[in-house]
């Protein structure tokens, strides 16, 4: 899974927004394996920090 978010993500080494919501479909497509009835707040939480909101505005700026 890192392998491909790191395949998918180097064509835009200097765009930190690619790479940030790259890591987080790495992060929450882990965790919907463990949990598949969890919600991407719940995802984003559990694999990444526990502020949904600063994750999200990683990629939303």
């Amino acid at each position: 899974m890192s392998r491909a978010t790191n395949d998918a993500s180097d064509p835009a080494p200097e765009d930190k927004q690619v790479r940030d919501a790259a890591n987080l479909i790495d992060s929450a497509a882990l965790r919907y394996r463990e949990y598949p009835g969890a919600g991407s707040r719940q995802a984003i939480k559990a694999s990444c920090d526990p502020h949904v909101d600063d994750v999200l505005g990683w990629i939303q700026d």
